[in-house]
């Protein structure tokens, strides 16, 4: 019986019938590619970038049936679900489902009589892996001050890349002027300047690189914030006359 769930293009491994998913691997760290400057007239080097590129991922299976010719008919059907290149890879860990773009990089089969022992190896190309479902960041419900901060808690084992929503119901002396959102503790962070107006809804998903009000993409200025894993401080500020504003942001955890 199954005690891990794997999901690869919509079909999950672990219900196919005869297959019984004893086993993954998702702890080993990706690969990096490190770039090595020599500092000039010095006895030294220093790392100017290290960059996450792929992560190994392997899948562990039993496949069985009465006979090694049905065995093997249910080795082929695998294969065909798992072929396709960049496919979302599913994984079940710590209670959580866990996202991957993946292609099968390996598959090996050892025989006990009838029994398949199968070892499978995706390549992940999005090596940092993200939590299916979002999770609460923070939430500020009624913004009446000019500025404001809340701390926060990053959980997972890699930058976090909030979307941030403002929902403005009441707003006066709003005439081309600026929502500033930023990561308080590093001062990273984005400005919108624009005519603002009641029920007006700001969204900065800083994951996709997007900022929209009212559905629609807006200019914007500085930089995306992201939050390291831990502690953390989100800033709010303005420069209305008068506001009542609502802020919730939320976040899919990232494991490397």
């Amino acid at each position: 019986m199954s005690i891990y769930s794997v999901t690869f293009d919509g079909t999950d491994l672990s219900t196919l019938s005869g297959v019984d998913l004893y086993n993954h691997d998702t702890n080993k760290l990706p690969t990096r590619q490190i770039n090595i400057n020599k500092i000039a007239r010095k006895d030294l080097s220093i790392v100017t970038s290290a960059e996450y590129v792929s992560k190994e991922i392997t899948v562990y299976l039993d496949v069985c049936s009465s006979t090694r010719a049905g065995t093997e008919a249910t080795l082929a059907s695998i294969k065909g679900y798992i072929t396709k290149p960049n496919g979302l890879l599913v994984i079940s860990q710590g209670g959580n489902d866990i996202e991957y773009t993946a292609t099968m990089n390996e598959f090996s089969v050892s025989w006990l009589g009838p029994q398949a022992v199968v070892t499978i190896v995706f390549i992940a190309s999005t090596p940092i892996g993200k939590q299916s479902t979002s999770v609460l960041l923070n939430s500020l419900p009624n913004i009446t001050t000019s500025t404001t901060s809340q701390a926060l808690t990053v959980t997972g084992s890699a930058v976090a890349y909030p979307v941030i929503t403002v929902s403005i119901t009441t707003v006066t002396g709003a005439t081309n002027k600026s929502i500033i959102l930023e990561n308080r503790l590093i001062g990273q962070g984005i400005t919108v300047t624009r005519t603002w107006a009641n029920l007006d809804v700001l969204v900065v998903d800083s994951l996709n690189l997007t900022a929209t009000v009212n559905g629609g993409a807006v200019d914007f200025t500085g930089v995306f914030p992201q939050f390291d894993v831990g502690a953390g401080q989100l800033n709010y500020t303005d420069n209305f006359t008068t506001r009542n504003v609502a802020l919730t942001s939320y976040y899919q955890p990232r494991l490397v």
